[in-house]
């Protein structure tokens, strides 16, 4: 996001504050300064300790006496301070925050206090003694809006940009931030201070460094605020021009002419948010003395809003006393005190207890977010118990460390390297408590060598975001919002992780201290690499980052340190053990000896004198000399002991293995067995039931293993058993043959066949569910796969026999559900990719020339589920996440029939007589999502941004969809057709260019930022942002390089010098047929039709070419006669992370190169366009026969190829790297390849390896997927009686479908797309209409399907067809058009009678209680009106105030078409309509679906139930002018987002529960309710019932739709059929799922 608004670092604010006071811009003493990111700024703010006072003189009125003012006065006003002021704070914790915003000429405390008095500055003498508004803060905030000077080119945008700098760098008594945002805002406005309050609201809500704030703003009281503005506005500037006093016309004052741009832009964005405020607004009701005369200022209409919530209420008060009053009974005062009470008492619900639960319940979501299952503090908890008084703090003031606390450098790195055993544990954990006692923002973290959980870059990051977002709220609060958005990082890999919560999050907040990390050893992480060069990102980071790392010094840390973190300042500093620290814990330790004390000195000083540092020698010294009993026996053992910690480990275990008896040793063996091989850490439960059956009934594990290990192993006070240093594993290992080792192959068979037998033991399932799990239950689930890819070919058929028993049975179901409580369903992923490579190992002939041919069945059972697991994870990952049972009950069913999955557990009727039908779902898919984009016009280009994917339309639209539903969220039109688009890093901003204009976009928002004119006949080639600087590029079909400042456009485009040579070799160049700018933008690569792609560097000081590509076989040299011939680049792109170039040529080859290293790497496979992953990983090339193929970068391997008969327009990568968005014709399809997670995890295996044997085997296969094209399902139909299925496709085609979803015949073939069916209530006859507006009707006999259908009747309509309806008796037919009601004869085929429509947007039903009469639903009111001649009988408004507040406490908002140049908004489409009405199963009620245009081309839905015997024919004597409405309950408003329908009578209820819960009481629904069915937000399939006594139940979910069946187009078509059968077009086909709604789901 550009911090637009934001000073720049090297910038002094226009306000400052002298030490002394304050100043206007033209003081010109020092002011204090803030240090920010090392810079200092100069404050805007000043700071006033509770009731502090103010000398201020009383003057005239501004707007009244603009020439006549005396200087004295003008100077008094001027001392008013500026910017952000407090002028109370409560002595307790404050619950809200007000801020006072003046008006126009107004200053900060004498805009408040009436005839300038300071003892009448009422908002900080009267409200501080009000009980309630005491536990407030109040700030007034002044701005320079006088009408002094010359020249003013302030506008309202540059005052809220202040106000927003300030509330966001406000500082307290001592410099003591105020962080703003943390408690509600109140804004209390006068005049133009109300407007510059909204447009900061509007520019904070899209800018990420005062988003958190303005999201805190919850209500604003406005004070005669020129919403639409004044007619005074023009008259004052024309005052202005000619004073005397040299006075200007103002810009500010120009805005507030009536109904200017910048008033309706205001209103128009701010509408927006103003259902989330509570808006009081009071207007003025006497006229103003202005010179001689008095007028009106403000007139009420421009005063109020007019919005549903707002409170408005008149002051008897003229335009300047209406802030002003007289004494604290005036009742203008008690008017606006009551106002902030009311609002003071809503917020202060949110008391202590509250506001406890409500951090509680985020720490919960962001603990989900980011998998944190261990506390952080346990760690550095182990590490201070080790140390003892008075060691380590020689660290604090060593020079080095003090040093790099201090220092000004924003973010620096000092690297503590220490030899194995020299205390660098503790002494992280020391300077973690020391930082902390500091009250520093300190995370840290341990990486711990015998635990695979905790060596990797995932685990480090997460757990590190999570301790900062405790200690930083704007962290935390971006974090919820990422979350709120639909973030998740279960499937995303490290890279994608850093880049989404610390490039992208923490990096932007404009965070004034420093964030401090201390990462202890590093060298046992799993992938140091590549952590390391993550941090290179750090200087990018606009917080400052202070982190200390300990490690062994080794050399590839030292090369890596060197090489990826240039940019950052290191320093390093050695930290083996510290003289005095060893001789403390000596001297302490000693004194346990037995002894004279002359020699307990003599031998201290021996130990202190040979430890060299080391206090892991240290320390197995002493425990052995403690276990000595006489002087000499001390001494042989100090002369005995090596200095050497090898050699110390083999005299430990010599001496271990003497001491333990034969079965003792066998003991040892095995416990050393699984601690040393372990994958993480194991509790001394863990342990015990490991060696059980074996080792049954220990009587003191803990005592047990310290015998039988010695001094090899530690238990921690939380009983981990670990290994005492990772040289102790390491030399264990290294030692095979020793007696107390076994094979370490064996070793990790052994423990993959325990884990196997341990989770299919009987009951296990059971256990889970009651959260009773065997204590090594979860090692198991998480571990057998790291096991299995560690053990021998050898032992491959015994391993094949448990794998083929426990895919056979249930297990593998719980050993899902475990995963997924645990949120760790990336084990999947792993086994998934371990099980491939097994199942490798298995097919090679073994070392005696046999194969394991017998067990071809169990591998081919092995094979199906290595495949399963990968795509449960990509289908089903966030619906297990929530809800872990559905892996029993409700996954299997929507598996591929030709599944392990759907084989074993879903094809089952005994299970549940819930099945699904109707579509291909023959084998697994990749394809997430299909839809059609628009009907007349086409997508030309896609862009992946953060949580959304964005279209280019061909008219210039802009369409967004979300990520996670593929629904549209918001559109917006450039204007013109877009030539170019680009985004910003972060995903959060949108570049558009056209031939006139370049446009740049807030994702969020869908707001227009900046608009830029375009140089003539600069037709954009390329586009790029430099996020850092705020800048955009484009390179244009002239040649030409430019840019403009989006900070400050008014200084125009600027143009790039010399870039681009005109010719080369004597030839001139035309223009460029491609151009790529490179990920910094510092680098262009462009390419001329018949030269060499070139690439120029376009950085400071001046651009210059950097080398140009060649090709084998194209000619260099210049032959007499003849020219250079080469080989043009067709398409091209930057991988972001090495900085190649990948292109294609015209001969279709692709090729990839360094222009600074010259590596070239060409492919002769054809291709026409090429894109690269954002991690650099792999690329995807496209070819001219619709073909997608991924490649490796590395090795250009193929490892996936998807066809599809159809060419490809575009596709794009998404920033997660896991799913492919592609656009062919009008259709746009959403992939995620399992070989792309599979590739993840190799790839974070493999980073820190050398070797590319593992690359090479796995990502060599290329997994293969065709596609047929189906053709969209626009409309569908359910027979009344036969319950069969017309549908329509895009292409005119309408079939009908089975009541099993089978298709039967055709019905009709068109050309348009078919937009409407329905069939005859008989059943008998279907009538369809196209986008032709003809209607074609035809008679099915259903008892001959053979027979020939009959055509009935087809009419063409010259107007737009909004419904078409059958009567009951079908012989009339209801045509409803834009303007019209025809009604159609169907025994004589003829119009028999047409009237116009008189209520728009009107849905018709016939009534269901008298089958004479129509209804006609309108917004507003009801029509009824007879069949026979379509007239109006009765006419009944619609009571909706109960609907109108239920809708506000749970607002529905859908999408609507946003207006374009070419296609301007329909009054039909901007109206307020009624969408659908669903009849009850008797029809006594109804269910009316309204909505109404909203802000940002959402349209706003309300729902409510009519009763519909009130809707006869009444008699002579019967008025009724009112219906109301009754809503749903609020509960259910909350929760709804698609209506189904109701079910009928005899459909199936819902009288049991699920087998996780039967027989609750109560739970059955009595057959005399109405059944509402419904998809919910998360896309279940839901019931709601309700009796006709107005008794009604809660909500049921039944079951979920997974993610490849939601595209919102076919899920508003989905219907519920009577028989309870939920029928959803799905990919082109129609998917029927039975029997859903007899079983609850509960959890």
């Amino acid at each position: 996001m550009f911090h637009r608004f934001r000073r720049k670092r090297n910038e002094v604010p226009d306000t400052v504050t002298t030490a002394g006071g304050t100043a206007n811009s033209n003081t010109h003493q020092q002011a204090d300064g803030i240090v920010y990111q090392g810079q200092t700024l100069r404050q805007s703010v000043t700071t006033r300790s509770r009731f502090s006072s103010y000398h201020i003189l009383s003057g005239n009125n501004p707007a009244t006496q603009v020439d006549s003012r005396p200087e004295d006065q003008t100077y008094q006003r001027r001392a008013d301070p500026l910017g952000l002021n407090i002028i109370y704070e409560p002595t307790s914790q404050a619950v809200v925050d007000i801020i006072f915003v003046h008006g126009l000429g107004g200053s900060s405390q004498q805009s408040w206090s009436k005839d300038r008095n300071p003892e009448l500055f009422w908002p900080q003498q009267w409200l501080p003694n009000e009980p309630i508004i005491s536990a407030a803060r109040i700030f007034s905030f002044g701005y320079n809006a006088t009408f002094q000077g010359r020249s003013n080119i302030l506008n309202i945008s540059d005052f809220a940009k202040d106000l927003l700098f300030s509330m966001r760098f406000a500082t307290g008594d001592g410099g003591k931030q105020l962080n703003m945002g943390q408690l509600p805002i109140i804004f209390v406005a006068h005049s133009m201070g109300g407007l510059v309050v909204k447009k900061a609201l509007i520019l904070g809500q899209y800018d990420q460094y005062y988003k958190d704030i303005v999201q805190a703003i919850r209500a604003i009281i406005f004070l005669s605020t020129p919403h639409r503005g004044t007619n005074l506005a023009v008259a004052l500037n024309r005052i202005l021009t000619v004073s005397i006093f040299g006075h200007s016309p103002k810009q500010y004052i120009s805005e507030l002419e009536n109904n200017s741009l910048t008033l309706q832009d205001i209103n128009e964005q701010f509408r927006g948010f103003a259902s989330r405020l509570a808006i009081f607004s009071f207007f003025e009701t006497f006229e103003t003395v202005i010179g001689p005369a008095k007028m009106m200022v403000l007139e009420k209409e421009s005063s109020i809003l007019g919005y549903p919530d707002e409170i408005s209420k008149p002051l008897n008060a003229d335009h300047h006393d209406v802030c002003k009053f007289t004494s604290r009974n005036d009742p203008n005062y008690l008017s606006v005190r009551n106002a902030l009470c009311y609002l003071l008492k809503q917020f202060r619900s949110d008391d202590a207890e509250s506001l406890k639960s409500r951090y509680a319940e985020e720490r919960r979501k962001i603990e989900y977010l980011l998998s944190m299952f261990t506390d952080p503090t346990e760690d550095r908890d182990f590490y201070l118990e080790k140390r003892f008084n008075g060691s380590c703090e020689w660290f604090l003031t060593d020079e080095t460390f003090t040093s790099w606390l201090v220092d000004d450098v924003p973010s620096r790195i000092l690297w503590c390297q220490g030899r194995p055993g020299s205390g660098k544990s503790v002494l992280a954990a020391f300077v973690v408590q020391h930082l902390q006692n500091l009250n520093y923002n300190c995370s840290f973290y341990f990486f711990r060598f015998g635990d695979q959980t905790r060596r990797t870059v995932s685990g480090f990051l997460q757990s590190i975001a999570y301790q900062i977002s405790d200690g930083v709220p704007d962290f935390r609060r971006r974090l919820l919002q990422l979350i709120d958005d639909g973030l998740n990082i279960t499937k995303a890999s490290s890279k994608s992780v850093w880049q989404k919560l610390f490039m992208s999050t923490l990096f932007k907040l404009p965070i004034i201290k420093p964030v401090y990390l201390v990462v202890d050893a590093l060298d046992e992480c799993e992938m140091p690499t590549l952590l390391l060069k993550l941090f290179a990102d750090i200087p990018a980071s606009m917080v400052s980052i202070r982190m200390i790392v300990f490690s062994r010094d080794n050399q590839s840390l030292s090369t890596t340190f060197e090489s990826a973190l240039e940019a950052v300042p290191i320093t390093t500093l050695s930290v083996d053990g510290h003289r005095d620290d060893i001789r403390l814990y000596v001297t302490e330790e000693i004194k346990y000896m037995r002894g004279d004390p002359t020699f307990k000195k003599r031998v201290a000083a021996e130990i202190i004198e040979k430890a060299n540092g080391n206090f892991l020698w240290v320390h197995l010294v002493i425990n052995e000399i403690l276990q000595c009993h006489t002087q000499g026996a001390v001494t042989e053992a100090l002369t005995e002991i090596p200095a050497d910690l090898e050699a110390f480990y083999s005299r430990m275990h010599a001496i271990l293995e003497k001491s333990l008896r034969a079965a003792d040793l066998v003991m040892g063996r095995t416990i050393l067995l699984w601690i040393t091989h372990a994958r993480r850490s194991l509790t001394l439960a863990e342990l015990d039931q490991a060696l059980q059956p074996e080792y049954p009934m220990i009587l003191d594990l803990k005592s047990t293993v310290s015998k039988v290990c010695g001094e090899f192993v530690v238990v921690d006070n939380l009983s981990q058993i670990s290994m005492i240093h990772s040289t102790a594993r390491e030399y264990l290992i290294k030692n095979l043959n020793s007696r107390v080792r076994g094979s370490e192959v064996a070793a990790h068979q052994h423990m993959f066949t325990k884990c196997m037998t341990v989770l299919g033991e009987p009951g296990v399932r059971s256990q889970v569910q009651r959260l009773a799990a065997p204590s090594l239950l979860l090692y198991a689930a998480t571990s057998w796969p790291y096991h299995l890819e560690l053990t021998s070919a050898f032992s491959d058929e015994a391993s094949l026999i448990l794998l083929m028993k426990f895919f056979r049975g249930s297990f593998v179901l719980t050993w899902i559900h475990i995963l997924a409580i645990a949120g760790q369903l990336r084990i999947l992923l792993q086994a998934s990719k371990i099980l491939n490579a097994f199942l490798g190992s298995c097919n090679k002939p073994h070392a005696d020339g046999s194969s394991a041919t017998h067990l071809l069945h169990g591998k081919e059972l092995v094979a199906l589920w290595a495949t399963d697991i990968t795509h449960i994870v990509g289908k089903f990952g966030l619906h297990l996440i929530r809800h872990p049972k559905t892996i029993y009950e409700l996954v299997p069913f929507f598996c591929p029939h030709e599944s392990a999955l759907f084989q074993q557990f879903g094809s089952k009727p005994a299970l549940t007589s819930m099945s699904t039908s109707g579509y291909s779902n023959a084998a697994w898919d990749d394809c997430l999502g299909k839809f059609s984009v628009g009907d007349r016009n086409i997508p030309l280009g896609i862009v992946c941004l953060s949580q959304y994917f964005a279209l280019v339309m061909s008219d210039g639209v802009i369409i967004l969809y979300r990520s996670s539903t593929f629904e549209e969220a918001r559109r917006f039109s450039h204007g013109e057709r877009v030539l170019k688009m680009c985004r910003d890093a972060n995903g959060e901003t949108l570049v558009t260019c056209g031939l006139f204009t370049t446009k740049v976009w807030s994702v969020a928002s869908a707001n227009q930022l900046h608009s830029f004119v375009n140089p003539s006949r600069a037709k954009a080639l390329a586009v790029a942002l430099k996020t850092d600087e705020d800048i955009l590029i484009v390179f244009s079909e002239d040649k030409l390089v430019r840019c403009i400042s989006l900070d400050h456009a008014d200084h125009g485009w600027k143009t790039y010098e010399n870039v681009c040579e005109d010719t080369f070799e004597g030839r001139r160049h035309n223009s460029p047929q491609n151009v790529s700018f490179s990920p910094d933008s510092n680098q262009v690569a462009i390419s001329f039709r018949g030269f060499p792609l070139s690439i120029w560097g376009i950085e400071n000081p001046r651009p210059r070419l950097i080398g140009r590509i060649k090709r084998h076989g194209d000619r260099m040299e210049r032959q007499e006669g003849s020219q250079s011939h080469y080989t043009d680049v067709q398409t091209m792109c930057w991988n972001p992370i090495t900085k190649h170039i990948l292109g294609t040529y015209n001969d279709g080859c692709f090729f990839k190169w360094h222009p600074f290293e010259n590596d070239y790497r060409e492919s002769d496979i054809l291709a026409v366009d090429i894109k690269c992953s954002s991690d650099g990983c792999f690329f995807v090339t496209s070819t001219v026969d619709g073909v997608l193929k991924i490649w490796d970068f590395q090795t250009f391997s193929l490892i996936y190829q998807l066809s599809c008969p159809s060419s490809v327009t575009d596709f794009a990568v998404d920033a997660d790297n896991r799913r492919i968005y592609e656009l062919r014709e009008t259709f746009c399809r959403i992939w995620e390849p399992s070989v792309l997670l599979r590739l993840y995890e190799t790839d974070e295996k493999g980073i820190d390896t050398t070797s590319t044997k593992e690359s090479l085997t796995t990502k060599s296969i290329a997994f293969e997927t065709s596609v047929e094209m189906l053709e969209p399902v626009t409309a569908i139909s359910v027979n009344p009686q036969t319950l069969q299925c017309a549908v329509g496709t895009d292409e005119g085609r309408v079939r009908l479908v089975g009541i099993d979803g089978e298709h039967i015949m055709e019905l009709s073939q068109g050309f348009m797309t078919v937009e409407h069916i329905v069939w005859s209530e008989n059943g008998n006859l279907v009538a369809t209409v196209d986008l032709s507006r003809r209607i074609i009707i035809k008679s099915v006999h259903h008892e001959d399907m053979a027979r020939p259908l009959k055509s009935v009747l087809t009419i063409k309509e010259e107007d737009t067809i909004q419904q078409i309806m059958f009567n009951s008796s079908t012989d009339l037919l209801l045509v409803c058009t834009a303007q019209f009601l025809h009604l159609w004869s169907l025994t004589t085929m003829a119009l028999i009678s047409t009237r116009l429509q008189t209520v728009s947007g009107t849905f018709w039903i016939s009534h269901p209680l008298d089958s004479a009469l129509l209804l006609g639903f309108g917004f507003t009111s009801i029509q009824v009106c007879t069949w026979a001649d379509l007239q109006i009988r009765k006419e009944v408004a619609i009571d909706k105030i109960t609907i109108d507040v239920e809708s506000n406490k749970a607002p529905h908002e859908s999408l609507r078409r946003k207006a374009s140049a070419l296609f301007p908004i329909s009054p039909s489409e901007d109206e307020s309509r009624v969408d659908k009405v669903w009849l009850t199963s008797h029809g006594e009620q109804a269910l009316v679906e309204t909505s109404s245009a909203a802000p940002q081309g959402k349209r706003r839905k309300q729902f409510m139930l009519i009763v519909l015997a009130h809707l006869a024919i009444p008699n002579s004597s019967e008025i009724e002018t009112k219906l109301s409405a009754r809503p749903l309950p609020t509960d259910l408003l909350a929760r709804i987002e698609i209506p189904l329908g109701f079910l009928s009578g005899n459909a199936p209820q819902d009288r049991r529960k699920s087998s996780i819960q039967k027989g609750e009481a109560g739970s059955s629904l009595p057959t005399s309710e109405n059944t509402l069915v419904f998809l919910d937000r998360e896309f279940w399939v839901c019931t709601w019932s309700f009796s006709h006594s107005g008794m009604v139940s809660r909500v049921r979910r039944h079951f979920f739709l997974p993610r490849d069946w939601l595209d919102m187009a076919c899920l508003e078509l989905a219907v519920i059929r009577s028989d309870g059968t939920l029928v959803c077009p799905k990919n082109g086909e129609v998917a029927l799922v039975w029997n859903g709604l007899k079983e609850e789901w509960i959890e």
